[in-house]
């Protein structure tokens, strides 16, 4: 499996596939962080949202990159069809991870922020975005190539349901009491934002955990279905 991680880390940057998402990220932080100085928590927030939308569309582009016949061989080589999907996952999380060092890093380095980072702070912050990570890999993965053959269908599906979860808390707050239950389908992207806005940053106790809790609950069902649907549909 490890082999395969190598493999397939070593395949997409040849590639050149990563340039879109990755220079899309660059970007973006550099423009979250054009002023000075800037709230810790606040920017963070955001910036674990940026990782959330590109660890989306880095899996969909490293899992569109082996043909079928790729597929198959290495699967036989592997010994599995989960241990393929999960490396190729893995594969997709390593990349977010060093992307999250960087969106974590970047604004100390600079010295963006008006205070310094507290570790307490820093931790949630890095498992904020780690958290976002796994679920925005999560949600592509059953908009991949493996799933959906159309492209079409793939790019839209994901872009449709990132803006979706992206507009959750004004979804819920435009529903009627009876149809707020609706809102717990929706990816949690959001869910972290208000509590982390609220927190004062000194104690994790007095910071709600429950959000970041159903994120990896959400993230480990969606990625339970996709393993049962990619061995259903690719045999």
């Amino acid at each position: 499996m490890k082999s395969l991680i190598k493999y397939s880390l070593h395949d997409y940057l040849r590639s050149h596939k990563y340039f879109p998402p990755i220079s899309t990220f660059i970007i973006l932080i550099a423009v979250n962080y054009s002023y000075k100085p800037n709230p810790i928590i606040d920017s963070y927030a955001v910036t674990a949202i940026i990782i959330y939308i590109i660890s989306a569309w880095l899996c969909i582009s490293v899992l569109s990159l082996d043909t079928p016949v790729q597929r198959q061989l290495m699967i036989l080589h592997i010994g599995g069809k989960n241990r393929y999907y999960l490396s190729k996952l893995v594969s997709v999380w390593l990349i977010s991870l060093i992307l999250t060092l960087y969106a974590f890093i970047y604004p100390i380095i600079f010295g963006m922020f008006g205070d310094s980072v507290t570790l307490t702070i820093g931790m949630v912050s890095i498992g904020n975005h780690i958290f976002l990570s796994i679920l925005g890999i999560s949600i592509a993965s059953l908009f991949s190539k493996i799933i959906t053959e159309s492209a079409i269908n793939s790019y839209g599906g994901l872009a449709l349901t990132i803006i979706i979860s992206l507009a959750a808390l004004g979804i819920d707050d435009a529903l009627p009491s009876y149809l707020k239950s609706i809102v717990w389908l929706i990816p949690p992207a959001t869910s972290t934002q208000i509590p982390l806005i609220n927190w004062n940053g000194e104690n994790v106790v007095d910071l709600s955990l429950f959000p970041f809790i159903w994120i990896i609950i959400y993230s480990l069902l969606l990625l339970y279905l996709f393993l049962k649907l990619a061995k259903r549909l690719q045999k």
